[in-house]
């Protein structure tokens, strides 16, 4: 019998959010019976630890112990007492150090692990923790450097690093073709192992969740608008008080929900009190499944300021919803005009374009139209990571 190649997935965490969703689609698609795979987080937070299948190992580098001071003593308890030195100093220099440095010394602090790896994968940002373990920590045949962003927003801290700790990596993956493009107009030297890797969406499995839970629990009449993602400066939240005041004052029945939590929580409800939208921008929190909410929706918008791919356009578009998204990386899932509404970060531009769909019904039904001869699977991109695997001998 042929033995299973190994396959390390390096992630930060398993919070809900569209890296994470990726990651889930991801694994449920790779065969078990072909590969034995591991994925190690920096921590066990989340709300969707619990959805990792069952046969897939799961490692928390820093252990299960909360605070520094019970890792070091575990690590003591040992005899491991390198560890539990690194564990205080690294923690000590953590406290002054710039978001690479960070990571850095994290890195630097993590137990040895002298498995040998087929395939580790750092499954991030090219500057958050797990790209730095994984290149400096982990032992593997090959390594791949998988890019949920748009590089241009870290350009000044990329250069920073250079094109030489990069070009370790065996493979790229950005999850869309706007993503490579930025991440190849800071290193052009490492084009010819960037390639795009759109995120694993499943148009059948979306269907299925969407009648497992409920969906909006409000008796409202009128447009429901819906937005879903973290809530944070790059995902554009705080543009939309501003936009929505506009609408209401000139008389639209819209009410507009937003899903997700984030550090820019508070700010955002300041702004809604500001404006005296409480009965007009709800926001309804983490939702575990989102997909009845984007099913009984009426328009869907994707404020973002950056984003590479966005997996939530995805889910909107395999459940036929009018879109308007910002002209990032989430632009090139639709057609201006066919299958959505494509917008600068701009408020005039974001209320032009809902006011379109509000006023013109036919203009709706053409994106529904449009967006109806779409089939959402992305499950065909798994062929890029199995040629890499399959590479390996």
């Amino acid at each position: 019998m042929e033995m299973r190649k190994k396959l390390l997935i390096v992630t930060q965490w398993m919070k809900m959010g569209g890296i994470e969703k990726a990651l889930l689609a991801m694994l449920e698609n790779i065969p078990k019976e072909k590969y034995e795979i591991t994925v190690k987080l920096m921590t066990s937070e989340g709300e969707l630890y619990n959805e990792i299948p069952q046969y897939i190992k799961i490692r928390n580098i820093f252990g299960n112990e909360k605070t520094v001071a019970k890792r070091m003593w575990n690590y003591i308890k040992k005899g491991d007492i390198t560890t539990a030195f690194k564990t205080g100093l690294y923690t000590k220099l953590i406290q002054h150090a710039n978001h690479y440095k960070q990571n850095k010394y994290y890195s630097r602090m993590a137990p040895k692990d002298n498995t040998v790896y087929d395939l580790a994968i750092a499954y991030h940002s090219p500057l958050n923790f797990p790209t730095i373990y994984v290149m400096n920590n982990i032992k593997s045949k090959k390594k791949v450097l998988w890019i949920h962003c748009d590089a241009s927003y870290y350009e000044k801290s990329l250069r920073k690093i250079g094109e030489r700790f990069y070009a370790k990596f065996d493979k790229i993956f950005c999850v869309s073709d706007f993503s490579v493009r930025k991440f190849v107009e800071i290193f052009p030297i490492l084009e010819e192992k960037t390639c795009t890797f759109n995120n694993v969406v499943v148009e059948k499995k979306m269907a299925i969740l969407s009648q497992e839970s409920e969906g909006f629990s409000d008796k409202y009449d009128g447009t429901r608008i819906l937005t879903v993602g973290r809530l944070s400066e790059e995902k554009g939240q705080d543009i939309i008080p501003s936009v929505m005041s506009k609408l209401v004052s000139e008389g639209f029945n819209i009410r507009w929900y937003l899903i997700g939590d984030g550090s820019t929580k508070m700010q955002l409800e300041d702004k809604i009190r500001e404006y005296h939208l409480e009965n007009n921008i709800i926001l309804l929190g983490t939702k575990e499944n989102p997909y009845p909410f984007i099913k009984d929706c009426d328009i869907y918008i994707q404020p973002s300021r950056h984003e590479a791919f966005s997996i939530t356009v995805a889910e909107a578009r395999a459940f036929n919803k009018p879109i308007i998204t910002t002209n990032t990386g989430a632009s090139e899932q639709i057609i201006h005009g066919e299958t959505g509404l494509i917008v600068d970060f701009q408020k005039e531009q974001f209320y032009n374009a809902i006011r379109q769909l509000l006023d013109n019904k036919q203009l709706q039904l053409k994106l529904i139209n449009g967006l109806s001869k779409q089939i959402v699977d992305t499950s065909k991109e798994m062929e890029k990571l199995y040629e890499v695997i399959e590479s390996i001998h």
